[in-house]
Parts: structure tokens; C-alpha cells; sequence
């Protein structure tokens, strides 16, 4: 995935905050299996993180590309 604008970074946003939203939520929540929550949580961290990772990346190639003075 590589964000390519300023729309496709906001949906991004928009999309890890609700992923950060139903990580807590699972996270407090009492699970019927820790086995699948575990396996759950891990999963939603991994997209988090990549998401985190393409909006840092848009946002570096954004400030590189902004002259300098």
C-alpha cells in the first residue's frame, strides 16, 4: 500500500482511527477464547502499524518535496 495524496492519506487516518477504536475495545473486553482474542489483537496491531508506516511515509515525502526557504 502507498498513499499517492492528500484524500487517500485522510481515508487512511479516518481507517487507523477506527482500528485503534476496535483494538481497545477487544482489548478490554472478557474473551470466550484468549487464544483467538490474542490472535485478533495481533492482527489489528500489524495493520495499525502499517498504516502508522504509510502516513509517516506520505507525510516525509510531502516534506521532502517542500523547498527549502
Amino acid at each position: 500500500m502507498s498513499l499517492d495524496n492528500r484524500h487517500q492519506l485522510e481515508n487512511t487516518r479516518a481507517k487507523l482511527e477506527e482500528l485503534e477504536q476496535l483494538y481497545a475495545t477487544i482489548r478490554q473486553r472478557p474473551a470466550a477464547s484468549e487464544h483467538v482474542r490474542d490472535l485478533t489483537l495481533r492482527s489489528l496491531k500489524k495493520r495499525i502499524n502499517q498504516f502508522q508506516e504509510e502516513i509517516t511515509r506520505f507525510e516525509a515525502r510531502v516534506r521532502s518535496a517542500v523547498p527549502n526557504g
